[in-house]
């Protein structure tokens, strides 16, 4: 198939040791796109010789193909899988080498998708100055992931949460300033309308559980109330005066460290205890902040140049006794939120999904031709 690859059927997850009549054509789409290191043309040969699988009344089980002439083109093999983790590190996905629904609908993803999406990121790099500066910090919200550069040299990556689709992390960039140190969750108001007061009227202990303290109204000064004494039943959105804090701990949405810019967007990286969300493959969990997988390493980073703050002493900071502890750095680092789903990466190209639908709307504006699947 010049310019492309073939679709590869709907079935039940296919693991490695399994046979399968779409093995050959799963080896053939990934020696397409190099994830398979066979040459296309011999991939291709070998599967219009091939016998067709024999015929059980039913789906094969490897057994009963084992000495079957045709049982090592239909066996999904040690290399097949090898070329399989591959695509899935490249797209984004669980390397676990099982082709389930998530790995079939990537590989399926029509070349001119693909080349689309190479478009939109393209544009997107022409949008961005010359230098992103000798030092700085790069997040790509599409790909969950945070890299420091240092003259052009990554000396330190981990995997992030990014906000979701209906609260998604805007694309801007800043300069981290300083640091807080076991912080106080002053709750958004739009979080704590939406989502704090339907939790708080079906169970008013939730706000003692969680250690939230309630203030009549956002002054500086405002006064703690009792949450008792309030008559939840009559809050709503609209006459909700009152300011919601959350005590530093392990229970705190930031953790015990947040990284700040001050930007008009109120976003910024932080901690987080919800720590089994960094094992998802698609982590777009958060309500815009960038929730940090490895927050002790960033903040030694950041300080590595202020006398006395080892990795030890961070970690002392963070886990400490006392209220919030701000930290301004002597040298503030540039910081770019960036959206990609499409990139290079040691020679190989990525993709990831559109989570926000924005290379869609892009593509539109440059007036080409894009239909997601």
């Amino acid at each position: 198939m010049d310019g492309g690859w073939p679709a590869v059927p709907d079935g039940p997850s296919l693991k490695p040791g399994e046979v399968d009549p779409r093995v050959p054509l799963i080896r053939e789409r990934l020696a397409i796109t190099g994830d398979v290191l066979v040459p296309v043309d011999s991939v291709r040969a070998r599967n219009e010789r091939a016998p067709s699988l024999p015929s059980t009344g039913g789906d094969v089980r490897p057994e009963q193909a084992a000495d079957a002439p045709t049982d090592s083109l239909y066996r999904y093999d040690n290399g097949l899988e090898a070329g399989v983790v591959r695509f899935q590190r490249r797209h984004g996905l669980t390397p676990d080498g099982v082709i389930g629904d998530a790995t079939r609908a990537a590989m399926n993803v029509p070349v001119e998708r693909r080349v689309a999406q190479l478009v939109a990121n393209l544009e997107r790099w022409r949008w961005m100055p010359d230098s992103l500066g000798a030092r700085y910090v790069l997040v790509n919200i599409a790909g969950f992931s945070l890299d420091v550069v240092e003259e052009g040299e990554t000396v330190l990556s981990m995997r992030v949460v990014t906000g979701r689709p209906y609260r998604q992390t805007p694309v801007f960039s800043d300069e981290i300033s300083y640091l807080v140190f076991r912080p106080f969750w002053h709750v958004p108001h739009t979080l704590a309308v939406e989502d704090k007061l339907p939790l708080i009227k079906q169970d008013p202990s939730y706000l003692e559980r969680q250690r939230i303290k309630v203030f009549r109204s956002w002054d500086s000064d405002a006064a703690p109330v009792d949450p008792a004494t309030i008559d939840w039943s009559t809050i709503t959105p609209k006459n909700f005066p009152f300011r919601l804090r959350q005590d530093a701990g392990p229970l705190n949405a930031l953790g015990r460290v947040k990284f700040m810019f001050p930007n008009p967007y109120s976003v910024y990286l932080h901690d987080t205890p919800t720590r089994g969300l960094f094992q998802q493959a698609e982590r777009s969990f958060s309500s815009g902040c960038i929730r940090v997988e490895r927050p002790v390493e960033l903040a030694t980073y950041l300080l590595e140049d202020q006398a006395g703050w080892t990795g030890e002493r961070v970690r002392e900071e963070m886990y400490g006794d006392g209220g919030e502890r701000a930290v301004v750095l002597k040298r503030r680092v540039p910081v770019h939120l960036q959206y990609w789903t499409a990139w290079v990466e040691d020679g190989a190209v990525h993709f990831r999904n559109d989570i926000y639908g924005r290379d869609a709307q892009l593509l539109r504006a440059l007036e080409i031709d894009y239909t997601p699947s």
